[in-house]
């Protein structure tokens, strides 16, 4: 029987070791804190029989604030630099950021949304800067999935 590939291994899969070392070292220490709170505090307590969902949408979350976001960044800084110079091509080091390299991070990031609307996942999801933040989204979130 093949072993299953942690979610965050998935998420991680082609980044730059530096990056996705960065993104595992978050995920492990988030997941051991949520593990914790969950197990230990009764606010959280309903989030236990969901630890596989709280497990993806943790690795999401940080895949969202540490890769997403830069691309969103980058974005926007090439529409704000193309639109005071009229410039075609931004030179970042060896680096050129083209028009149709800005448009194809466009598509990944509307597809990324899209898929997130999808589900009915918000900006709460990563907007968060300790794990119960977090924890309280997908609280939030299981209730109103319950509630209708």
């Amino acid at each position: 029987m093949a072993k299953e590939t942690p979610i965050i291994n998935i998420f991680t899969y082609g980044l730059p070791y530096k990056l996705a070392n960065q993104i595992y070292k978050e995920y492990e220490s988030r997941l051991r804190e949520a593990v914790f709170i969950i197990t230990e505090s009764k606010r959280y307590e309903i989030l236990k029989d969901s630890m596989k969902t709280v497990e993806l949408l943790l690795a999401l979350s940080i895949f969202d604030k540490r890769v997403i976001s830069n691309l969103q960044a980058g974005v926007k800084f090439y529409s704000t630099v193309s639109s005071y110079s009229e410039s075609e091509t931004i030179q970042i080091g060896a680096y050129k950021l083209t028009g149709d390299e800005k448009n194809k991070l466009l598509g990944v990031i509307i597809n990324y949304n899209n898929i997130l609307d999808n589900y009915g996942l918000s900006n709460g999801l990563t907007n968060y800067s300790v794990t119960k933040d977090f924890l309280l989204y997908l609280v939030n979130l299981k209730k109103a999935e319950y509630y209708g």
